[in-house]
């Protein structure tokens, strides 16, 4: 009988190129497993990451490379809008990102959510005079800098690149604002929750990856915090309204209650919750109800924010 050490002395060498075809065609298996993840899924995807709704010609994918555990990492371009205010010091700010069709989000919830700082930088001092023709402000190279330091790219830099800014009117008292559009360069994580895949993590400069899910629940509770303080503002005007009229604004529109508040009862008129939908109002006589309906947007469900009166 031949003994197991022998057998191997023997025909061990023979075995190796057997060894190599089936780890080989295993690995090949197994890359098989995994969906190619092909341009246009790319873009859609980045297009729709975190509820956002961007045009699909808003993204433009330049690589995309496989990762060891099935997931994919793209890098690409996104052409992102953004609205600059100027404040009462004349220094310009980034305030807002569109999100979809009429839907904002505040850099500060972002901040937030993030527990970090809205960077100040010197390219948000206030310009000196111009001489000559009319400048736009904020300049173009004055709207980058601060992007950039927003999004944690050194300048120079490719990685943000501004298309065009737009200053617009605003009524007497407001602050001036413009609205940006940008080319911002960005990472993007890709992985597959059973065959659907997803953006997990997004990376902008030499910010750290920033993990997509745990943000946008962290930007809704910086939501839900907003409405419950609004909804409270709106319903101490309307105690002061009945103090003034013995009763409540009978109706059920938000917006009828809040012609009948502002500016008398209520100096800043708040029509829309932090999701951009409108608030609800429900009032009687001597009761009201106001409500945002949520995250979900839908009427009803759990995440409905409700303060009711008289609440005192």
């Amino acid at each position: 009988m031949i003994s197991f050490a022998s057998y191997i002395s023997k025909f061990g060498s023979r075995l190796v190129p057997v060894a190599c075809c089936f780890l080989i065609i295993s690995a090949a298996a197994a890359a098989a497993k995994t969906p190619q993840l092909s341009n246009s899924q790319a873009r859609k995807l980045i297009a729709k990451m975190a509820g956002m709704e961007l045009p699909g010609g808003s993204v433009r994918v330049k690589t995309i490379s496989a990762g060891g555990d099935g997931s994919a990492e793209v890098a690409g371009e996104i052409k992102t809008i953004f609205k600059f205010e100027k404040d009462s010091t004349g220094r310009w700010r980034v305030t807002e990102l569109r999100v979809g069709p009429d839907r904002w989000l505040r850099i500060t919830h972002i901040a937030n959510a993030l527990n970090t700082k809205i960077p100040v930088d010197d390219c948000s001092a206030p310009d000196p005079p111009f001489r000559g023709s009319q400048a736009i402000d904020p300049s173009a190279k004055r709207s980058r800098c601060l992007l950039a330091s927003l999004l944690g790219v050194e300048l120079p830099s490719d990685s943000v690149r501004i298309q065009e800014v737009s200053p617009f009117a605003v009524p007497m008292g407001s602050q001036p604002s413009a609205i940006v559009t940008a080319l911002i360069t960005v990472n993007a994580r890709i992985v597959h929750q059973g065959t659907e895949p997803r953006v997990s993590e997004l990376r902008t400069g030499n910010r750290d990856w920033v993990q997509l899910e745990p943000l946008v629940a962290s930007i809704d509770r910086e939501k839900q915090e907003q409405a419950r303080g609004e909804l409270a503002w709106m319903a101490e005007a309307l105690e002061k309204f009945r103090k003034d009229k013995g009763f409540y604004i009978v109706s059920d529109s938000q917006a009828v209650a809040i012609d009948h508040l502002s500016p008398k009862y209520l100096p800043r008129v708040i029509r829309i919750d932090p999701w951009q939908r409108p608030y609800k109002y429900q009032g009687e006589r001597h009761r009201f109800t106001l409500r945002s309906l949520g995250a979900d947007g839908k009427d009803g469900t759990a995440d409905d924010i409700e303060l009711a009166g008289p609440s005192r």
